[in-house]
């Protein structure tokens, strides 16, 4: 089923622009690497935040954006316990001489933040098309009950 409801690719455009102004930075990149390193997880996540216009004037699969927004959940997830724990040792020393030092810092004291607010992004697109889902299958059952481990999003977005 085709999405035709202007909220939800509002959502998705604005998930987009704060992954690629805030998370996938020059500076946090390096750090994401391990997450990214799952082609599966990547490749969703990428779907989503590096051409959101075409995605969206195109129209989006309801199944597929499902499994996009399950990808984004686990990403916060993992970033969360695995990475921002250990964030000061994982980045490593900025030399003095480093002239993106207060880039980097900034970009490091700002990432836990950032997390959150991609986070609360990600539950609105979920709680959003959950209902969009709801509307639309009527008396059928709705999509979002026949795609295995949607129920752990909740869990993966809960800040530990």
């Amino acid at each position: 089923m085709i999405i035709r409801d202007a909220a939800i690719p509002e959502i998705v455009l604005k998930i987009a622009e704060h992954y690629n102004s805030n998370i996938a930075t020059r500076f946090l990149r390096p750090l994401l690497a391990g997450i990214l390193a799952d082609a599966d997880l990547s490749r969703r996540l990428s779907d989503i935040t590096d051409h959101p216009e075409a995605y969206t004037s195109q129209g989006m699969h309801i199944d597929e954006l499902y499994l996009q927004i399950q990808a984004l959940a686990r990403f916060v997830y993992l970033v969360r316990s695995d990475i921002l724990p250990n964030i000061r040792i994982l980045a490593g020393p900025s030399g003095s001489g480093d002239s993106n030092k207060v880039f980097r810092d900034m970009a490091l004291s700002n990432f836990s933040a950032n997390m959150r607010v991609l986070a609360d992004y990600v539950n609105e697109l979920y709680v959003q098309t959950v209902a969009y889902d709801k509307q639309q299958s009527g008396k059928k059952r709705p999509i979002y009950r026949t795609i295995p481990g949607l129920e752990e999003i909740g869990r993966y977005l809960v800040d530990h």
